[in-house]
């Protein structure tokens, strides 16, 4: 009898725990309107921004890992492939584009299962490639819903020359 009263809390505790592990809500991905502006410094040079939507299990590690700057040689058949779109910027351009959450682009991101947005910037000067959002010509951000919480419908990204600097703050 002893043993049972010892052992019953921990019988209760183990069958919540299973009880609320079920509760979690999976990923959720969302449209934003995706909003980049060239800093100042960069204002008038050629800039260009490509946005992919990845997949997390099959596109999400390959992109973390490839060389941003064999990305941007001539001819780059990753580049050439990637289900892309991109922002130029230059002399005549405006300082600040925008991907509305409207475009036909966020229907094919979304129904191929694209869980993260990945932009890579052409920048002026040489880099040294790192993976992830090591390497300051990529941000790689999530799309679901719960990681930027149900007001944000923009995200404001700022391109330095430095690399790429988010303004959206994400939900803790």
């Amino acid at each position: 009898m002893k043993l049972f009263l010892r052992l019953a809390p921990v019988a209760v505790l183990a069958l919540l725990a299973l009880g609320f592990g079920g509760c979690t809500s999976a990923p959720q991905p969302k449209a934003y309107s995706i909003h980049v502006t060239l800093d100042d410094a960069l204002v008038g040079t050629s800039v260009q921004v490509d946005l992919v939507g990845v997949n997390t299990i099959a596109d999400l590690p390959k992109w973390q890992s490839y060389s941003v700057t064999e990305y941007w040689q001539p001819q780059n058949a990753f580049r050439r492939d990637a289900h892309k779109y991109s922002m130029q910027f230059g002399r005549e351009t405006p300082k600040s584009l925008t991907l509305a959450s409207t475009d036909p682009i966020w229907a094919d991101w979304l129904r191929t299962g694209s869980m993260n947005l990945v932009l890579i910037a052409d920048l002026p000067g040489a880099a040294a490639d790192q993976a992830g959002n090591a390497d300051p010509r990529r941000l790689i951000l999530p799309l679901d819903a719960a990681a930027w919480g149900s007001d944000v419908k923009q995200i404001e990204i700022l391109v330095q020359e430095s690399g790429f600097k988010l303004l959206t703050a994400r939900k803790p």
